[in-house]
């Protein structure tokens, strides 16, 4: 054949197959419950997905729904969604995670916002990958005796029905134990539980932590107001509660995680198998400090903290 030929055949054959790969798709996006983080990680997702070529109206059917921080709403979600018949269904948190895999064990779950497949029972699902936002209790117990270097006994607010943040809060118990340190409790199982549970801990408590619970962080500024009122600074593993008036947080950059399930997302649209691509941890954490809101909870962030954040608020 006449190397002429033969670049245009393959040009051919390239554009075939991009067209093929953007033909109408549908991708549909649940959402346990409205707050920052998980609305950039949508967002994100939306955006690294119109950079791959599917844009809404045009090649791209987008559906969302959020249920409100409802359980019962997200598994009706999840009944609506897998109705829908989607090419790739999106799962921002665990909840919403599960209830949508309890409905379908065929269409392709992409999971974001995830801390503990797991301990929730996803890793061994056919259908079911992602990214998580797994952050070591490590970090988040180095981080409160580097803000409270005194610290003996540290608080927790948690969803007690949520799985991830109960893995998150045994392995936090596990090392408060081994250095003499107290971890004391509260638990919610729906946001307006967290302002009555954050004052259970005053007086009891040097410092709070917060995990990657999407109940605790949706009403996070009933927190902050009482960490203000009381001197008891907050820290966590969502970096967007330092903007929101935490002290600080090491965890993912929401941003780049939208853009990775992206990623994930286009694979799978363009053929690959679910099998074939393994649930990922996020690739860097980041750290965000507030010293203004340190000072307002009594507490100070050292110098060398600060030139080690990726931002300073």
């Amino acid at each position: 054949m006449h190397p002429f030929f033969s670049w245009l055949l393959i040009g051919f054959l390239c554009w075939q197959s991009d067209a093929l790969a953007l033909d109408k798709v549908h991708v549909a996006v649940g959402q346990i419950v409205e707050h920052h983080a998980l609305d950039t990680l949508r967002t994100s997702l939306k955006k690294g997905l119109e950079e791959r070529g599917y844009v809404e109206g045009k090649n791209l059917i987008w559906t969302y729904e959020n249920a409100q921080g409802s359980p019962a709403t997200a598994a009706q979600i999840g009944h609506k969604l897998t109705g829908l018949d989607p090419n790739v269904i999106v799962t921002l948190s665990t909840p919403m995670t599960q209830a949508v895999a309890s409905s379908t064990d065929k269409i392709p779950i992409v999971f974001g916002a995830v801390s503990d497949p797991v301990a929730a029972k996803l890793n061994d699902l056919s259908n079911v990958t992602g990214l998580t936002d797994f952050v070591p209790s490590e970090k988040q117990l180095e981080l409160a005796k580097i803000i409270v270097p005194t610290a003996k006994r540290v608080g927790v607010i948690f969803n007690s029905g949520e799985a991830n943040s109960q893995k998150q809060v045994e392995l936090l118990k596990s090392l408060c134990a081994k250095q003499g340190i107290e971890l004391v409790e509260a638990t919610v199982t729906k946001s307006a539980d967290v302002s009555s549970a954050t004052k259970s801990l005053v007086g009891r408590v040097d410092i709070i932590i917060l995990p990657t619970d999407n109940t605790v962080i949706s009403a996070l500024e009933a927190i902050i107001k009482i960490g203000v009122h009381n001197k008891i600074p907050i820290i966590g593993s969502d970096v967007d509660i330092v903007r929101r008036g935490a002290v600080a947080a090491y965890g993912v950059d929401w941003r780049e995680s939208g853009y990775a399930i992206a990623r994930i997302v286009s694979d799978i649209l363009h053929g690959i198998p679910i099998k074939d691509i393994p649930i990922q941890n996020p690739k860097k954490l980041v750290l965000h400090v507030n010293p203004e809101a340190a000072e307002k909870m009594g507490a100070h962030i050292p110098e060398y903290l600060q030139e080690r954040a990726d931002m300073v608020l």
